[in-house]
């Protein structure tokens, strides 16, 4: 299995048997990444798969406030204009809980190494 190597300048990952010769984000030579142990190499894979997970839900609830927005602006009857605000409710709170919780994994340092790489 190929080793996990973060770059020790922006915190970019990168899985292979030796870092590349370059940091694709930054540029910075191969001697300025880090071999990760096992352990942390496994909570990066970890973490890097919840993130994608949190991803993925986050455009899905996109996707839906958009259809309750456009139900909200059909301006229906009460009962059908209740479940689109109601839906648009849930979704914001939905998204706050993701980003709370991503907020306390980052202050634990669980996400701090991910962030490097610019996409959490």
């Amino acid at each position: 299995m190929p080793g996990m190597w973060r770059c020790d300048l922006c915190g970019f990952l990168y899985e292979d048997e030796v870092p590349p010769t370059f940091c694709p984000k930054c540029g910075t030579p191969r001697e300025k990444f880090i071999l990760l142990d096992e352990e942390e190499t496994e909570l990066m894979r970890e973490a890097l798969l919840v993130r994608e997970k949190y991803t993925r839900l986050l455009a899905l609830l996109a996707e839906a406030l958009d259809v309750a927005q456009q139900g909200i602006a059909l301006d229906l009857d009460e009962g059908c204009n209740k479940i689109f605000n109601r839906t648009v409710e849930e979704i914001s709170g939905v998204h706050r809980m993701i980003k709370d919780e991503l907020a306390g994994h980052a202050q634990q340092c669980v996400w701090a190494k991910l962030a490097g790489d610019g996409s959490l």
